[in-house]
């Protein structure tokens, strides 16, 4: 069976028409139609229903799809193995969502200047989920809120720690968190995630009891409500973010400060730990280089 058809077949499950699936893998229209009709021929089964517009798979092209996705991944994997210096091959990464604003992007970026020829699928969730999507071998790896404890079969790599801040109006009088959580309504980093949760802990260790108002994933959102007077909230600061803007008063959680812990993970014994190791270390160069650019802006 032609591996080149099998990649064609599992372009015309991602995009809308065959035009655009053509488009993606530099064929022609009546490239692609060749393809997948060479496919049927030898199969025996019609695997695009061409009385719709567009074409849609079959039932039998769905389940194709699905082997031909997994035949492809191994293809790939034994082409990386003649490859000492180029990376090949695909990497599923779960990154947790506001790992995706500063820090990801530029190390993605930087791998895949270094390396063209991998290819990269993103998906975002809460560490909880992502962790168990990586044991599940669902996902290659993923970037996460590091776990309390050791996970079995699971390696984990820490790339930073981001602080926990406490982020009230600039206006704000009170010069404490005990002061400020009682003075004003709550605005909880969702309690799904584990860095919302170790958040929960500390309020409830330190017997600090919340009014709350809202409970919000995002962390940009967060930043907005409390600089419009919403609310306060505890949330971590995110590595390679810009300094806080000067209507945000933010003190520090804890003495010494808390921080969550940023991680890399993966299975023990993965077959692309070539690939999930190249991420970590343009991680660990985004980071370095950010560090670097924030002692060079505040020296001049």
């Amino acid at each position: 069976m032609n591996l080149h058809f099998l990649r064609t077949i599992i372009a015309v499950s991602q995009y809308p028409t065959f035009v655009a699936a053509g488009e993606a893998l530099g064929l022609s229209h009546s490239a692609v139609s060749v393809h997948v009709k060479a496919l049927e021929q030898e199969l025996q089964v019609v695997l695009v229903d061409r009385k719709r517009r567009p074409p849609v798979l079959t039932d039998k092209g769905i389940a194709l799809v699905e082997h031909a996705q997994r035949i492809m991944g191994i293809t790939d994997e034994i082409k990386a193995l003649a490859s000492d210096t180029t990376l090949i091959g695909s990497l599923t990464l779960g990154v947790v969502p506001s790992s995706l604003v500063n820090l990801v992007p530029p190390a993605l970026a930087m791998l895949r200047q270094a390396h063209p020829r991998l290819q990269l699928q993103i998906r975002a969730d809460l560490s909880q989920e992502l962790t168990r999507l990586v044991r599940n071998r669902d996902i290659d790896a993923a970037i996460v809120t590091a776990p309390a404890g050791p996970l079995d079969g699971v390696r984990v790599q820490s790339i930073c720690h981001e602080p926990l801040n406490v982020l009230a109006p600039a206006s704000a009088p009170e010069q404490s968190v005990r002061a400020l959580v009682a003075a004003h309504p709550f605005i909880w980093f969702n309690r799904r995630a584990w860095a919302g949760q170790q958040i929960e802990r500390y309020l409830s260790d330190h017997k600090i009891q919340p009014r709350p108002v809202l409970e919000v994933d995002s962390l940009e959102a967060i930043e907005a409500l409390v600089r419009n007077g919403i609310g306060i909230s505890i949330a971590p600061q995110r590595a390679c973010a810009p300094p806080y803007p000067d209507d945000l008063k933010v003190l520090p959680l804890g003495a010494p400060q808390i921080s969550r812990e940023l991680a890399l993970i993966d299975r023990v014994n993965n077959p692309r730990s070539r690939l999930s190791d190249a991420l970590y270390q343009e991680l660990t160069a985004s980071l370095t280089r950010f560090r670097q650019e924030q002692i060079t802006a505040g020296t001049t």
